[in-house]
């Protein structure tokens, strides 16, 4: 493979083939089947673009039920391997000009970690226009909001939680109009933003999020976010990277869409993964290699609009991105600090029961103050982030508005199968909210049934043990139907 600074896309059948029944299943996850004059369920029809139609019986799931679980959303984690300390590999920021396995380092173009000159006046301008707003997205000076909003999964919101709770707890430092809004949903990655199954994560915060916020869709002008895929889980460069990379962009547009005045958009990768050891939930998506690499993603993502890139467009009536920078990059290798500043990551800066890349409170700390750092030293994010005259009119006390649920507690409402990979004898572990049945179906990657069973669960945590008889080694997916939701979780056999 040739390398491209740009970051174009990797795309193969492969890897769409591979990750098919795991779509599907998430989308029917928000689907009502059909049912004939008998009451009988009849199969639902799907299409994935460029892929043939499916047929899959599903259940009727509720949609207002899936939405408040939703929000809830939680992984059960192994304990962090703290043996784990570093990698050997180079961050981003002080690879500069050299390359990793062909690929030019800097966080932004020729190796530079310096944001170009033309692209710094493009935000400065952008920080200029951000005004109160009502909630038609009129400027309104004595009511108005600056709405700033966090996107992605745990990781993200836990810091933001950080990040809001330092904001609000300093009045007079702070800009008086901006209402910070956490729109995180834990475990759900960029491929919940895109199609084919993203409508509901968009209704979800029109319909649940914004209202509880009393906020419109109109009035959010600054993002923040961090992010992976649930499908992207081989660690193998740069497939993984660019594939991130390319659902970046889609989410990118998708958030252009839903928030027609975003004006500036803010994108970090994970800290150091290496401490989610072999037991541990997603680590082929938040551990080591994946969290180095998801550098790169944003790297590229950022590269590709300071290339002109149509895909985002962000000046003009028809503009489907917001202008884009980093956040503060929080990669760093383990307890090596880095050169660019001495960031390490110790291990107790991760939450024990955290599968080692949910941060500690120390580390949410840590990375909400990065981004305090990065944003009162910028010249394109000081004058709306810091208080001064021209908020003069906004109520000291709007920041507290925002009463979205902390994003705290990820870890007890999805699946954890353990140990991954194996060789047929495994655990599949999740939280029952209620005593009630479940069912746990097992799918080879051609869609044939080859395990299923009933079981009498209690409330709490369920622990199922899944002896396989002689299984062809291969991916397989695991698909739970517990009460009006299903889960689902990838797992190779060896």
């Amino acid at each position: 493979m040739t390398p491209v600074a740009s970051g174009k896309a990797v795309q193969t059948h492969f890897a769409a083939y591979l990750f098919l029944m795991e779509q599907l299943l998430r989308q029917c996850s928000a689907c009502t089947t059909a049912s004939n004059s008998k009451g009988k369920m009849l199969p639902l029809m799907l299409k994935i673009p460029r892929m043939k139609t499916f047929s899959l019986l599903t259940r009727k799931i509720p949609y207002a039920v899936l939405g408040g679980l939703l929000l809830q959303t939680a992984i059960l984690h192994a304990q962090v391997d703290c043996a784990h300390t570093s990698t050997g590999n180079i961050p981003i920021n002080d690879l500069g000009a050299g390359y990793y396995l062909g690929y030019q380092g800097g966080l932004y173009p020729d190796g530079s970690n310096d944001m170009p000159n033309g692209h710094a006046k493009s935000g400065i301008f952008f920080a200029n226009n951000i005004k109160p707003l009502d909630k038609n997205g009129n400027v309104d000076l004595d009511s108005g909001k600056v709405v700033f909003m966090a996107f992605g999964a745990s990781t993200m919101g836990n810091t933001f939680n950080y990040f809001k709770t330092m904001v609000n707890n300093t009045p007079d430092i702070y800009n008086p109009c901006l209402a910070l809004v956490n729109g995180c949903i834990g475990g759900k990655g960029l491929e919940t933003m895109i199609p084919p199954g993203h409508h509901w994560y968009w209704e979800y915060l029109a319909d649940t999020l914004m209202q509880a916020n009393d906020i419109s869709a109109e009035q959010v002008q600054i993002g923040w976010i961090k992010s992976a895929s649930k499908d992207d889980t081989i660690n193998i460069f740069p497939l993984q990277a660019d594939s991130i990379y390319s659902k970046y962009i889609r989410a990118i547009n998708e958030l252009k869409k839903n928030f027609p005045n975003l004006k500036i958009l803010y994108i970090n990768s994970h800290a150091y993964g290496g401490y989610a050891g072999d037991m541990s939930d997603n680590a082929d998506i938040a551990g080591e290699p994946a969290a180095y690499f998801g550098g790169f993603s944003v790297k590229w993502v950022i590269e590709d609009q300071l290339n002109g890139s149509s895909d985002l467009k962000y000046l003009g009536k028809y503009a489907k991105s917001p202008w884009l920078s980093w956040g503060p990059y929080y990669w760093a290798d383990g307890i090596n600090p880095r050169e660019t500043d001495g960031l390490t990551w110790e291990c107790d800066e991760f939450d024990p029961e955290g599968g080692g890349f949910h941060l500690s409170d120390s580390g949410k700390m840590k990375e909400a103050q990065m981004m305090i750092d990065l944003l009162v030293n910028s010249n394109a994010a000081s004058k709306w982030f810091l208080n001064g005259p021209t908020w003069s009119s906004c109520d000291p006390d709007m920041r507290h508005i925002s009463t979205d649920p902390d994003v705290y507690d990820f870890y007890t409402d999805e699946l954890s199968v353990f140990p991954s990979p194996n060789h047929g004898d495994f655990h599949v572990a999740f939280r029952n909210v209620s005593p009630e049945n479940v069912q746990l179906k097992i799918m080879d990657m051609q869609g044939r049934l080859i395990y299923s069973r009933i079981y009498d669960a209690q409330a709490g945590t369920v622990d199922l043990a899944v002896p396989l008889q002689d299984p062809v080694p291969g991916m397989y997916m695991i698909a739970v139907f517990r009460g009006a939701d299903l889960l689902t979780r990838r797992i190779l056999i060896q």
